[in-house]
């Protein structure tokens, strides 16, 4: 499988280096602005190659990424703390419009997969930009959201966090919420589990765990800048899920209407997402996610393409 990584800032190089040593990337191209930062993290990942493994990884510009099986948009200026996500969005859709069109003349059969953020946004502009089929085109969404939510449970339940399957759905961002009626640890429901082994779960212990999910993000970031181990290793499991054709099941971005994308469980194969997966919330989750889409529906609606 051939890679493609646009941008070799924290994100950027972290995943390459993630994939490099993955074992189902046999090539990976960087592609930055900065050509000698794209080299410098290339060389830096091939001088160790030799304790891991034999992967093909060079460094340039966008006709290197000829035939890409995927190629991973990281690249854009980030939020910040305070600051109108209109700022960023703007500038960030203007990058799309410059380098879309230049992936896809290089890798006309790829999937694209939108990091950088507003990331259910813009794997929508970049969907239009593309005119690529939908599920081509996939938001790592609230993938690493709902990684990070199995963290959470996993320290106050002092369990393996790999023993918790958490999920959050809707925007990744203010108005993302936690599906407590899918969350589940070893496939018994959040709420039995804590009732059957004496967890003492206050009244407002879901509210603030779900806040918490949405927070933990700016905390790492105003102790150490820019995530970015968390976020490579969801990209490598969204990769891993197409390049070994798993039919896996994670909460990316997609179409919810014509209108916007949102993220909500899909299949995930060599195709793509290929399937929306539609699970039983309750009542109040299926309230609050159509009201997580209207608000990235306004956002949207104010940018124009």
């Amino acid at each position: 499988m051939k890679v493609s990584i646009i941008g070799a800032g924290s994100v950027g190089a972290t995943t390459a280096f993630s994939l490099a040593k993955c074992g189902f990337v046999n090539e990976l191209v960087i592609v930055d602005l900065d050509q000698d930062r794209a080299h410098g993290v290339a060389l830096d990942i091939l001088h160790g190659l030799s304790f891991t493994q034999e992967v093909k990884l060079s460094s340039g510009d966008y006709d290197q990424t000829t035939d890409s099986n995927v190629i991973i948009v990281t690249i854009g200026v980030p939020e910040k703390v305070g600051e109108s996500r209109l700022v960023p969005l703007q500038k960030n859709t203007e990058i799309l419009k410059d380098i879309v069109p230049k992936i896809t003349a290089a890798s006309p059969n790829g999937i694209l997969l939108l990091v950088s953020n507003p990331v259910d946004i813009l794997a929508y502009f970049a969907q239009k930009i593309s005119g690529w089929e939908p599920h081509r085109v996939i938001g790592l969404g609230t993938t690493l959201d709902s990684a990070r939510l199995n963290y959470l449970l996993g320290r106050d339940l002092e369990l393996a966090q790999t023993d918790v399957n958490g999920l959050v759905v809707g925007e990744h961002g203010d108005s993302q919420l936690v599906a407590w009626s899918q969350t589940s640890i070893k496939g018994t429901s959040f709420d039995e589990f804590a009732t059957a082994n004496n967890f003492d779960c206050s009244h407002d212990y879901k509210i603030k765990l779900a806040q918490e999910v949405k927070d933990t993000a700016f905390d790492v970031w105003q102790m150490k800048g820019p995530n970015c181990y968390c976020v490579a290793a969801a990209i490598e499991r969204v990769i891993k899920a197409i390049a070994l054709n798993e039919n896996a099941l994670l909460p990316v971005s997609q179409p919810f209407t014509s209108e916007a994308y949102i993220s909500l469980p899909h299949l995930i194969n060599k195709n793509g997402a290929t399937k929306a997966i539609h699970l039983n919330y309750t009542t109040e989750e299926i309230e609050k996610l159509n009201s997580s889409y209207k608000n990235l529906v306004e956002l949207a609606n104010q940018i124009e393409l």
